[in-house]
């Protein structure tokens, strides 16, 4: 197929004109993809952190094991992409309603700082602080 003529460098214009915004959309997706898995290994490291504290046997006189200590230990643990800072951490195992309701465990972590890959997308887009909250239940 024969062009005509000033033609010769047209595709090559359109997509280095192009380029740039698929560029943009790529590693949005990329960024964002990032960010979700941190929300969901923390929400899942938090959830582990409160089924920990809630099976600690702290009523065993030989091996006392404290509930909150356990549930912090197990969201450091769980959570692997980086150290959460101890002041983020929050449990709460005095979470009842009455002396006879069964035994609960509230765990929290709040404002955890995300690690971003290319740190261009504004925070209305991607936020830049984590939070997650699990409660859990032992009869």
């Amino acid at each position: 197929m024969r062009r005509g003529r000033g033609e010769s460098g047209a595709s090559a214009l359109e997509f280095g004109l192009v380029l740039p915004v698929l560029l943009l959309i790529f590693f949005s997706l990329v960024e964002y993809a990032w960010y979700l898995t941190q929300q969901m290994t923390l929400v899942n490291a938090v959830a582990a952190g409160a089924r920990a504290g809630v099976k600690a046997r702290e009523w065993d006189a030989e091996t006392p094991e404290d509930p909150n200590e356990l549930a912090r230990k197990a969201v450091r643990e769980h959570f692997w992409f980086f150290h959460i800072p101890e002041q983020s951490i929050s449990t709460d195992d005095t979470f009842r309603a009455a002396a006879d309701s069964p035994r609960m465990m509230e765990v929290k972590v709040t404002g955890l700082e995300a690690d971003t890959l290319t740190g261009y997308l504004p925070e209305a887009l991607l936020p830049r602080r984590m939070s997650a909250r699990a409660v859990m239940v032992f009869p």
